[in-house]
């Protein structure tokens, strides 16, 4: 860019112009033209100079971003700086009066032309906004465009180009009304200019053997370039070069690599000395010259003197903008402007490929209007624009054109029905196009052919043309895709911008050619199924017709795709993006735009996913994404970043985003199990061709079993389960459920997923119901009606089919589905002869007394009433004992008879038995007369014969049986003749409406509807009575041990040990609700109140409590003395202390400064023994404590040897489940290690298995049992990797158990708030065996830690106060005892009853009881440890109506009244805080 030697650079002659005109321009009668003309020689030369290089034609950026050393945008940065020149020009030397105003007799013309000669040149950098705002200028450019005087007209034209471009200035009224004059003026002197210029070039072509070496002559429009003799163009159009024939294949961009700037020489101003000719391959050999290719490549024109060309040109920007507007069609009429503009786009004429692109531009605006664009293509200008040099400004200007062209249906409809070799021309060009071109150009073409793809002719074409490979290149090869993190960092933000929008355009480009693609592939599968079932094909698509689908369509399609296409059948064009590497490519886009900024983002995922989505229905893809690849920075499975996606981690706030990614997953997840041409379990699958080598070729059902595996693998069910409940954003939240949800009814067809769900407390806790009743937008009911539809389908994936009546119903759970399975396989038999004897009962009520007769004799049974209606007792079968209980004996209720026809006074009296449930009416019998207090059982006949007959008992009268029974009570149930079907087929005959009514099928309807009342059906039942209510048995026992612990203590010696089955449970509860603070530790010296306490554990021989503080010291106290010992151990807070069993050992752990974690040996001081650096978590082993494991980041587990110091293991998982609070422990064996979600053998070492991830923060701890993992809410099975239960009350829960491992304590998690850390104010008990809550004690300070002797009959607990008081304190705790002020109520309470108390509650009803608010066998709440423990393992557990009120209780309703008044869930109910009890021992402090 450097000048000669003799010359100084063009920037110190500008600016010393500038300097000369700051000191001049103060004086009187200062005539500033002839400084402006320098400073525009200057600008035009070195702007001549920055075109040479060939920038993208384009480009609107400031040339100093463009090319930081251009010398350009330095004079342009160098004259913005002198805001006094600015203004001066536009406010003063742009008025035609200007010398006027002065006071002198002088013309302003030459200053105004010097002026907007000046702005034209600085119009790169210039901000187009400052023309509107200088007052009266817009009006001033009209005026001297219409008073045609040279050069000023054409310089006003050219800025009045500028300004039109401003949409506020052309739509202006006034200005509207201005052009609409103007431009048939513009279009008349166009043509004329037009025609001047073409006589001038049939001048030059007549003197162009008279002058042999005009083709160097300095101007460009006296001579025109003419090819080498040996050159030409070939038939693409392309320049041939040389005389070896060789032809220019580089892209535009190597006139600019070649140009050495080297000053002006003697030139012309704006024709630099030394430009060379470009090189090439056959540069040495080459007849042509730069001279003579610039006009073909560049062009040139000249702004002064004001040239033919120069005016053309301004005229063209001036029409350009305007020509978009629908105003702009009346004002062409006769014009012919196409006929003008095709002969300034036959470069071959003109030579000038500035004044051809400037008409380009023009064309474009002219195609945003049907007429032209279909006048253009029927005169066969599509041809014209495939003949521009190559590479030129005018090829990329026609890139402009073509996706005008293609915008318009119609217009591309007329294209495809052009002849084929033109066509094959137009792809060939823009193929091209996308490899040589500027990168506008490149842009252009790709969106060409984004909406080109779904015509099926030009699609053929681009791929019998290799298009595919060429278009991927297109983002393979840019730096922002690199594996070098050289080549990204070494990118500026605009070449960043720029590749983005590449990639943008690409993947928008891919999805269009995916989409068509697949619409031929259904059109064609679709056909051939109809043609095999021997139907008629559909008729073809025209090829000329475009291939439009709506995302619903898409989905559609790629189901029906997964229907019908042959598993190993071959889709030659995503087979081709297969070995492009196309699938990698579009996942590792995916990805690196995490950390993208800009406004395309979005839709460049979406796109992406979208291809995903189509490709998807090849199994090589559902593979790929099942496996790993490399990232810039690490390696990821395919799955985990469209999860990812879904989640919202990618692009946030994208809902668009987020439903593609749920759609790629619900291609993979919900696909056909077995597709055709794929046999279910292949005995010899044939070997893989895929990279990778030792796999085989799956079939179908192991594809989309290990698509199960993988979603699982990386948190699958966790993700979609919280998509299914979200409710942001408002307006999409309805269509992400649905979305979220239909991906998990596909999971749910994996065994394994299925068990998991099962257990999950979504489908028991009453959320899923909450979700459906209601959509979060009522505008999106429809979505919501999808998101229920597949709801229920989850359900009863996860739970058993279920009748589609119940869809009605959306207060279902998984309780209720579960009974109803139970009930709906549940075979129902009865005795024949009951119900001959209740036929024979209805005939006799009747008065069919001989009918009933002959039934008699013929059957031979007991009748249950006498000819005359008298009432005979029925017989009982003494093998019913099931549904036999004495208290149903007993409940019988005398009613008046109802009978259906008159009949005689009857002798005996009719009851009726009251329904179990108020709301069930199915299954009782029409309620008969208001019935009265309960009668004794009597025997009121007995039978005289000599055989036995057995006690005999009156039974209520039945009334007619409907004949048609309720649809509820048929919803899921068997009939007798149908028990050996498939519950789903009963179903479905259950529903049918032709379903036949037989006797048997109404008896068989009630006895179900009673079964499924029972509060634990069974499926295996005895015979079912007929005269007597059925009731499945409760789980507890009537044997287990008493609820009250008096009596509980009184049978122990009966029941020895625990007084009966259970009954160490009940004592567990009894002793584990009572804790009585009995001293409280409190830190020593001045910084206390700062050096709060984080942590505590007990000594291995109970005789010392470490306590860790915020200022990272350990404190040993004496539990006898209370003596206070201090060690300072690390620099930050203390969060973990773990004393060994031997007491000589302590482990610490911090988690801000390394090390992060010591070993200490204990005698009579701390001695290091060692530091762990990067382990963040530390502790010992369970079994023998030689060895210690350690959690490190990214999931790491460290074992250390305690013998020699080494480590002895480091287990880093494949895929790890990212748990924010990972810490990694041993089992109670030794040969389990649990990291992150994942098991290991430590012997191995091997990685056993990867728990599903259905929290964010808790990894888990192994029970003391050694048979499950308890990872927050969630419990695992060990020996099966099943899914156990889900414990609601866990959740975020810290968990330690005591030293026996019967108790569980559980401690809230600190929550992070924005200002503040705050913890919860209490903690909890659990029974270990079921993980039922005992009881939530309240400490009324926020607990931080705790732990429990070694003996259990103490427990310590770090608290802190809340508010202005912040006192930290470790209290400790006697396990088991009242505090004292409630055993003084209870010696009340037992002063004024007269002695101790009788009920069932054990003194607990004072509150201090167990949080336990679990049913009891009967169905109500009772206080702690008068209440039935939890046998569901839930914990939880509320009663319902129905339990109330169930006459079969053994306790009334009323009774449930008085005991709701007790406290369900904390032990401290008063105002008084615990350390103010008078018998509580305070060490520590002043």
């Amino acid at each position: 860019m450097g000048e000669t030697e003799d010359e100084p650079l063009s920037l110190n002659l500008f600016q010393d112009l500038i300097k000369e005109w700051d000191t001049d321009h103060v004086q009187n009668n200062y005539d500033p033209t002839e400084i402006l003309h320098k400073m525009a020689d200057i600008l035009e030369k070195e702007t001549n100079v920055y075109m040479a290089s060939d920038p993208d034609p384009f480009e609107e950026r400031h040339p100093s971003r463009v090319d930081p050393e251009c010398q350009l945008g330095l004079l342009l940065k160098a004259y913005f700086k002198k805001e006094s020149l600015v203004q001066e020009v536009f406010n003063h030397y742009m008025k035609e009066n200007y010398f006027t105003r002065a006071g002198l007799d002088q013309s302003s013309f030459n200053l105004n032309v010097s002026a907007c000669r000046l702005v034209l040149d600085i119009l790169p950098g210039l901000e187009i906004g400052v023309l509107n705002d200088t007052d009266g200028l817009i009006s001033q450019l009209y005026k001297w465009v219409s008073g045609k005087l040279e050069p000023l007209c054409s310089y006003a034209t050219g800025l009045l180009a500028v300004a039109m471009e401003l949409n506020e200035v052309a739509t202006e009224a006034e200005i509207r009304e201005k052009n609409s004059k103007l431009v048939p003026e513009m279009l008349a002197r166009l043509r004329e200019l037009q025609d001047e210029a073409e006589k001038e070039r049939d001048q030059a072509r007549s003197d162009r053997f008279k002058r042999p070496f005009a083709l160097f002559s300095k101007s460009p429009l006296k001579n025109p370039r003419r090819l080498s003799a040996e050159g030409g163009k070939d038939q693409d159009g392309e320049l041939v070069l040389g005389a070896g024939g060789k032809k220019e294949t580089g892209g535009g961009g190597g006139c600019k690599k070649a140009l050495e700037r080297s000053g002006s020489g003697t030139l012309a101003p704006g024709w630099p000395n030394g430009i060379m000719s470009p090189p090439r391959s056959s540069t040495e050999n080459s007849s042509s010259s730069w001279a003579e290719m610039e006009l073909n490549v560049i062009g040139h024109f000249e702004i002064f003197p004001v040239s033919l060309q120069a005016s053309q040109i301004f005229i063209l920007r001036l029409l350009t903008p305007l020509a978009e507007y629908q105003d702009f069609l009346s004002l062409t009429q006769g014009s012919r402007i196409l006929e003008v503009l095709e002969r300034y786009i036959n470069v071959r004429e003109t030579r000038d490929a500035r004044l051809a692109f400037e008409a380009l531009k023009l064309l474009a605006s002219l195609f945003c209007h049907k007429k032209f664009t279909l006048e253009w293509v029927a005169t066969g200008g599509l041809s014209l624009l495939m003949q521009m040099p190559r590479p030129s400004m005018a090829a990329t200007g026609s890139s402009l054109c073509l996706y005008y062209l293609a915008c318009d249906d119609d217009t591309m409809e007329k294209i495809c029905s052009l002849p084929p070799h033109t066509l094959q021309d137009l792809v060939k060009y823009c193929l091209w196009l996308l490899e040589c071109s500027h990168e506008t150009g490149r842009q252009y073409s790709i969106m060409f052919f984004g909406l080109a793809f779904p015509f099926r002719t030009i699609l053929d074409i681009f791929d019998a043309s290799d298009g595919l490979r060429k278009l991927y290149n297109t983002i393979s090869t840019l730096s922002i895709i690199s594996d070098r993190d050289d080549d990204r960092d070494s990118m500026s933000d605009d070449q960043e911008f720029m590749q983005r929008q590449s990639v943008r355009y690409t993947t928008q480009s891919l999805k269009k050619y995916v989409e068509a693609h697949l619409a031929i592939r259904v059109e064609e599968e679709i056909s051939s199924d109809l043609t095999r079932a021997g139907g008629s094909p559909q008729p073809p698509h025209p090829s000329y017709k475009p291939y439009r689908l709506e995302q619903e369509q898409v989905t559609e399609h790629i189901f029906t795709l997964l229907e019908l296409m042959n598993y190993r059948g071959r889709w030659e064009p995503i087979d081709r993006l297969i070995k492009l590497g196309g699938i990698q490519l579009l996942l590792q886009v995916i990805a690196l735009s995490y950390d993208w900024t800009y406004a395309g983002r979005a839709e460049t995922v979406k796109c992406g996913l979208d291809v995903l989505a189509v490709c998807s229905v090849i199994p090589r893809v559902q593979l790929a994404l099942c496996e790993k690849f490399d990232l810039p920075d690490e390696s990821a499975v395919g799955i985990n970043i469209v999860l990812g996606t879904a989640e919202g981690e990618i692009v946030p706030d994208s809902p668009e985003v987020q439903r593609a990614a749920l759609l790629v997953l619900c291609h993979l997840l919900c696909g056909p199990v077995v597709r055709p041409g794929c046999v279910k379990h292949t005995a010899t699958p044939t070997p893989s061709k895929r990279r990778g080598g030792s796999d085989r070729v799956k079939s179908s059902d192991e594809v989309i079993n290990k698509v199960w595996e993988c979603v699982r693998a990386n948190n699958g069910i966790m993700a979609l389960l919280q998509l299914m409940q979200t409710k942001a954003p408002l307006t999409d939240a309805d269509s992400i459920r649905a979305l979220a949800c239909r991906a998990l009814v596909g999971l749910a067809r994996s065994s394994t997923a299925t068990q998991i769900m099962s257990k999950l407390p979504i489908f028991n806790n009453g959320v899923l119901n909450m979700l459906l009743r209601e959509p979060v937008l009522q505008d999106k009911r429809a979505e919501h009606v999808k998101f229920q539809k597949h709801a229920h389908e989850l359900i009863e994936k996860v739970s058993g089919p279920m009748s589609r009546k119940n869809y009605e119903n959306n207060d279902i759970t998984l309780d209720m589905l579960h009974r109803a399975s139970v009930v709906a396989n549940t075979r129902i038999r009865y005795n024949n002869k009951q119900l001959l004897q209740l036929m024979h009962e209805h005939l006799v009520l009747s008065g069919l007394n001989k009918t009933a007769e002959v039934l008699k004799n013929e059957s031979d049974f007991v009748p249950l009433v006498d000819s005359s209606g008298g009432s005979v007792p029925p017989v009982y079968p003494v093998r019913s004992m099931i549904s036999f209980h004495p208290s149903h004996l007993n409940r019988r209720m005398i009613s008046s008879p109802t009978p259906s026809r008159p009949i005689s006074t009857p002798s005996r009296q009719i009851t009726s038995i009251p329904s179990s449930r108020p709301n069930h009416t199915a299954t009782s019998r029409q309620q008969v007369t208001t019935p009265t207090r309960p009668l004794p059982t009597t025997n009121t006949n007995r039978s005289t014969t000599s055989t036995s007959i057995p006690i005999r008992v009156n039974r209520p009268t039945r009334t007619s049986v409907p004949t048609t029974p309720t649809p509820a009570t048929r919803s899921a149930m068997k009939t007798m003749d149908a028990s050996d079907q498939s519950t789903s087929k009963a179903l479905e005959q259950v529903g049918d409406t032709k379903h036949e009514v037989s006797l048997g099928s109404i008896v068989s309807d009630f006895l179900s509807s009673q079964h499924a009342l029972c509060r634990n059906p069974m499926t295996t039942c005895p015979e079912f009575d007929l005269l007597l209510p059925h009731k499945c048995p409760d789980q507890r026992s009537r044997r287990a041990a008493p609820l009250n612990f008096t009596s509980r203590y009184s049978k122990k010696s009966l029941f020895p040990p625990y007084g009966g089955p259970d009954g160490s449970k009940l004592d567990r509860k009894l002793v584990y609700s009572r804790f009585r603070p009995v001293k409280s530790f409190r830190a020593g010296g001045d910084d206390r109140e700062e050096n709060v306490f984080t942590s505590c554990a007990f000594s291995g021989d109970s005789q010392f409590l470490f306590a860790g503080t915020y200022m990272g010291d350990v404190k040993m106290y004496n539990l006898q003395s209370s003596e206070e010992t201090t060690y300072q151990c690390h620099d930050s807070y203390v969060y973990h202390v773990q004393p060994s069993r031997d007491s000589k050992l302590v482990i610490t752990s911090s988690s801000w400064r390394t090390p992060y974690s010591k070993l200490w040996s204990v005698g009579d001081f701390f001695d290091e023994k060692k530091q762990f650096k990067d382990e963040e978590y530390l502790e010992f082993s369970c079994n023998v404590q030689d060895k210690v494991v350690g959690t490190q980041s990214d999931a790491v587990a460290t074992i250390y040897d305690l013998h020699t110091g080494q480590l002895s293991r480091t287990l880093k998982p494949t895929s790890s489940n990212g748990y924010s609070r990972n810490r990694a422990t041993f089992d109670p064996t030794d040969d389990l290690i649990l990291s992150d979600g994942v098991l290991w053998d430590y012997r191995a070492p091997r990685q056993i298995h990867k728990f599903d991830k259905l929290n964010q923060t808790l990894s888990g701890v192994f029970h003391p049992n050694g048979l499950e993992i308890i990872s927050n809410t969630e419990v695992w099975d060990i020996r099966t990797f099943h899914l156990l239960r889900t414990v609601p009350q866990l959740d975020q829960c810290q968990i330690v158990f005591n030293s026996g491992g019967e108790v569980i304590f559980g401690l809230n998690l600190e929550q992070e708030l924005e200002d503040e850390t705050k913890f919860e104010t209490a903690f909890k008990t659990f029974d270990a065996s079921d993980y039922s809550l005992i009881a939530t004690i309240e400490t009324k300070k926020s607990v931080l830690g705790l732990c429990s002797s070694w003996d259990d009959q103490s427990l310590a607990v770090v608290e802190q106060g809340n508010g202005e008081c912040v006192e930290s304190a470790v209290r400790m705790y006697d396990v088991g005892r009242l505090r004292a002020e409630e055993e003084d109520q209870e010696d009340d309470g037992e002063d004024e009853d007269g002695g101790p108390d009788d009920d069932d509650s054990d003194g607990s009803s004072d509150g201090m009881g167990g949080g336990d608010d679990n049913d009891d066998e009967w169905g109500f709440p009772i206080p702690l440890f008068s209440d039935g423990e939890d046998l569901s393992g839930s914990g939880s557990g509320t009663p319902s109506e129905d339990d109330l009120d169930d006459p079969d209780d053994e306790v009334d309703a009323d009774e449930v009244e008085d005991l709701d008044d007790d406290d369900g869930g904390t032990i401290a109910d008063d105002d008084d805080s615990w350390e103010d009890i008078e018998v509580e021992e305070e060490v520590g402090g002043d």
